[in-house]
């Protein structure tokens, strides 16, 4: 198994050197670049999340963020990185410096607007297991790196065809997971009805070249698609089937759905909703998740800010290599009126493991209000309720865990802010006291526009 830490003084250059470099570049080449530096400092009265004998501890993370995008004739990038340093003072756990949640995009084109070569590289988070919280002795991390050329033939005005092929590497930190190298293909037949109706049949096979482990495994997957615009927003359905064949286990065959629908200034409301259905193997995972979407599980995660990411995080659940079937529904709805804005959100997640047993079944609420008290500070509050229920492990029964949390937030400068947080959070079982605990946490943080 690849080991994906970086050694400290290696970050720690990589920090400076970026600074420097990033500085210069958009000078030199006009790119658009941005870079923040942030520093925060949190206190919690139960590190480890126990039900007796809490520990006490004070983090204090260093980060930098870079986003680079660039666009020419011949060739585009897209690229942002996070690079983090995290010390506990107590020692409850070891400190970390790491790069995380890398992503990169290069597409250079070959022959102008019909054979491009296509690069892209992700670096992810994900839980070791959804039992434990997210804490760094739970976390692994995924390296996707996919190269390979892209064709795009018009036919007439209103057909497209399209194809691709890519040589995928996938490395994960987790020892109970294998590393993979893929080959894959796509192929997609795109029909525009109009300027806003479009229909599209699209099929994909994945296949594993290496990795002993995981040897012999193929999904294949075929659907159908519909893309309607309209005033203020926008609908897209595929539906079609998925396959997955595998040494692992029997075939594992399934219905495949994406809906998503998009509108704005609906009843005065801005409405979102997804809904997904899909078969993967947790080597590779689904390709939401390199998105940032939620698979479910481990309670309510809240972001630095103050907001729920329910249902949009980026960790996904690896408990060791099988084949997964994921559904997964979200819904958004939020509003702006004067000076105050809210947002009510919701997901539902089932994960089926097919050879261990794991399955998973979440769902939950967020609740959040936001006062922009002036022009430089706002405030708001945070209320969420999740529910985890563990269908293979009975001992565990159903989790729920609440938050309220009390945020804010100063513009200090032009480039400098400062955000503050204040946060009780519970989590109760229905059969297993000892998993039950109560934590108290506070913290705040400063961030530098540097570019």
């Amino acid at each position: 198994m690849t080991t994906l830490k970086m050694p400290k003084a290696v970050i720690n250059f990589s920090l400076k050197c970026s600074v420097i470099y990033f500085s210069v570049l958009p000078i030199v080449y006009g790119v658009e670049l941005s870079a923040d530096l942030y520093s925060g400092l949190e206190y919690t009265n139960n590190a480890k999340f126990a039900t007796t004998a809490t520990i006490e501890d004070v983090s204090q993370t260093l980060g930098l963020n870079v986003l680079l995008k660039e666009q020419r004739k011949r060739f585009n990038v897209d690229a942002s990185f996070n690079v983090e340093e995290e010390h506990y003072y107590n020692n409850t756990y070891t400190n970390q410096t790491s790069l995380t949640t890398g992503f990169g995009i290069f597409n250079f084109d070959i022959i102008e607007n019909f054979l491009d070569w296509r690069t892209s590289f992700t670096r992810t988070e994900t839980l070791r297991s959804s039992l434990s919280k997210n804490t760094p002795n739970n976390r692994a991390r995924r390296n996707i790196l996919r190269s390979g050329p892209n064709v795009t033939y018009r036919i007439n005005r209103a057909s497209t065809l399209g194809f691709s092929a890519n040589y995928i590497s996938v490395e994960n930190s987790a020892p109970q997971t294998a590393d993979t190298k893929r080959a894959d293909g796509n192929v997609a037949y795109n029909y525009a009805l109009n300027s806003a109706t479009s229909f599209s049949i699209n099929g994909k096979y994945d296949e594993v070249i290496g990795g002993a482990r995981a040897s012999g495994l193929k999904n294949i997957n075929v659907n159908l698609g519909v893309i309607r615009a309209f005033s203020h927003g926008e609908m897209s359905f595929n539906y079609g089937r998925t396959q997955s064949r595998s040494s692992l286990s029997n075939t594992v065959a399934g219905n495949f759905y994406n809906l998503s629908f998009i509108r704005q200034q609906l009843f005065w409301h801005d409405i979102s909703l997804q809904y997904t259905q899909d078969i993967s193997d947790t080597s590779i995972g689904f390709k939401s998740s390199e998105q940032g979407s939620l698979l479910g599980g481990g309670g309510t995660p809240v972001n630095s800010n103050g907001g729920s990411n329910i249902g949009g995080n980026s960790l996904g659940v690896v408990t060791g290599l099988d084949i997964l079937k994921k559904r997964q529904f979200n819904v958004s709805i939020s509003r702006v009126i004067e000076s105050y804005q809210y947002n009510v959100s919701g997901f539902w997640s089932d994960l089926n493991y097919k050879v261990q047993h794991n399955d998973e079944r979440s769902y939950g609420l967020s609740l959040q209000l936001s006062r922009n008290i002036s022009s430089s500070l706002s405030a708001g509050i945070l209320y969420s309720h999740s529910i985890d229920d563990f269908l293979d492990r009975p001992a565990f029964g159903k989790e729920t865990t609440n938050t309220y949390r009390l945020n804010g937030g100063y513009v200090l400068s032009k480039k400098l802010d400062m955000s503050t947080y204040i946060q009780f959070e519970g989590r109760e079982d229905d059969r297993y006291q000892i998993r039950e605990y109560e934590e108290f946490s506070t913290g705040v943080t400063l961030k530098w526009a540097i570019l």
